[in-house]
């Protein structure tokens, strides 16, 4: 029978509905990916600390500094330091974690490699792949919410 209660609880349904496929269709997260050097250097540290990568992950992060506006933060968590707005991304082997709005908002799709070019300069390095601004130094850039205003 269709009683206005009825047709209430169908209405809310079809929202609900509705809105899981909306869920279900929302933008890709960027890409994070590490190239090999970078995915060595890391498994070598796990390994010499004792740690093994299913209990290791690589977290990478930004805040605000540097003469772009943001740098990037890269530190080794471990399972107790994931966060529920935290996104898992495996790159060549590795688990990179790193907060859902961070990515989106902030970071963006990235490369992350490893430079030991000479003594004074070498670490993880990032690339930011899309265009945007970042520093000569590579180590702060633009966020990426704000490259479309940024001319």
């Amino acid at each position: 029978m269709w009683t206005p209660q009825f047709l209430n609880t169908r209405i809310h349904n079809f929202f609900y509905l509705e809105s899981s496929r909306v869920m279900k269709t929302e933008k890709p997260l960027p890409s994070v990916f590490l190239t090999e050097r970078a995915a060595q250097v890391f498994k070598e540290s796990c390994e010499a600390e004792g740690s093994t990568l299913e209990d290791t992950f690589l977290r990478i992060g930004a805040r605000p500094g540097g003469c772009s506006g943001w740098k990037y933060e890269l530190e080794s968590n471990t399972s107790e330091d994931i966060g529920p707005n935290d996104v898992q991304i495996l790159s060549r082997e590795v688990s990179v974690i790193v907060d859902r709005e961070a990515l989106t908002e902030i970071l963006g799709p990235l490369k992350i490699d490893f430079s030991d070019k000479n003594m004074v300069e070498q670490g993880f390095v990032f690339e930011q792949l899309t265009t945007g601004h970042q520093c000569g130094c590579g180590e702060s850039f633009t966020p990426v919410k704000d490259l479309n205003t940024v001319k």
